[in-house]
């Protein structure tokens, strides 16, 4: 299955981000107003780094891909998606990265939601041109960590993999 997604995987100006990502899959890395955000996932852990840019970030945090929440893209409608949700101290940020499958170019989309229980603290969206993403980054490195998806629960997890 590995394969076949990294088949499909589309890579925006990949350059960037994959440096910054090292060994890991690049997600995403675009701007939001004056901040940067970049996401990579791989070898079993996920990274979330926010901050000014071309500066150290205000906030870095790395989690195991047991400790983080992916939403896998269920193969329907418009747009291919997928979103990783990393938490802090009761704050959550849930990174998403899309593709209109329809539009001519793939320009891709992708942003930040921050939430504290069921409020939503802030919706962040990438500005056009300085997005460079992967779709299916986070798929690839679920399933090289031994998760599967559950499209019953959107999720990730071991116990899909049984079924």
């Amino acid at each position: 299955m590995r394969g076949l997604l990294a088949a499909l995987t589309l890579a925006l100006t990949p350059g960037a981000a994959a440096a910054f990502c090292g060994d890991m899959y690049p997600v995403l890395q675009c701007q939001i107003g004056t901040k940067s955000v970049k996401v990579c996932v791989g070898q079993g852990q996920a990274t979330y780094a926010f901050g000014p840019r071309g500066a150290e970030p205000e906030l870095s945090l790395t989690r195991s891909l047991a400790d983080v929440q992916a939403t896998p893209w269920p193969g329907i409608g418009r747009s291919i998606w997928e979103d990783i949700t990393f938490e802090n101290k009761g704050t959550r940020y849930r990174v998403w990265v899309a593709v209109d499958r329809m539009a001519g170019e793939l320009p891709g989309r992708g942003g930040v939601v921050v939430s504290q229980g069921d409020e939503t603290l802030a919706n962040l969206e990438c500005q056009d041109g300085s997005v460079d993403l992967s779709i299916f980054a986070i798929a690839d490195a679920m399933l090289e960590a031994g998760f599967c998806a559950d499209y019953d629960s959107q999720l990730y997890s071991k116990a899909a993999c049984a079924d």
